[in-house]
């Protein structure tokens, strides 16, 4: 299941830059994590968007992936703390927006993925900002288990 929603991040970025250049794969890319998130077929309760996201980040943001997958991983791993997966996500979210600021003001390379320009972080952000309010939705209803990682 993972896969398919990584997968799923990967493939609408690849489809909007087919269809719109590399701003189009970032629009894809948060319209994926949104559609994740939010589907209007399932009563708008989706999942997470997590996978998705690294999906959309392993497309449009290559360079960076490989240190969010082993910031996630490294967090999550942390003994002693009582969320891991909320405190994961966050930290991973902060530093994906970081990240991407910084590579769009140094217009550093970004290995295969669309070159950085300010579309970057704003999508970053876009997306960042959905999985929040999933994570937010969770917290505000008292439902503890939906801060974890699981779905």
């Amino acid at each position: 299941m993972i896969v398919a929603d990584v997968a799923k991040g990967f493939t609408s970025c690849a489809c909007g830059n087919a269809l719109a250049g590399d701003v189009g794969a970032h629009v894809a890319g948060v319209a994926a994590v949104v559609g994740h998130c939010y589907p209007a077929w399932n009563g708008f309760q989706g999942g997470k968007g997590v996978a998705t996201s690294f999906g959309q980040c392993l497309y449009t943001f290559p360079a960076y992936a490989p240190v969010d997958l082993a910031l996630a991983v490294g967090v999550a791993r942390v003994p002693g703390l009582r969320r891991p997966g909320l405190v994961t996500v966050v930290a991973s979210a902060l530093a994906w927006v970081l990240a991407s600021i910084f590579w769009w003001r140094r217009r550093l390379p970004n290995s295969w993925g669309p070159e950085p320009t300010l579309a970057l972080p704003l999508a970053t952000t876009a997306t960042v900002l959905v999985i929040g309010s999933r994570f937010a939705r969770a917290y505000r209803l008292g439902h503890p288990d939906e801060l974890e990682l699981r779905r």
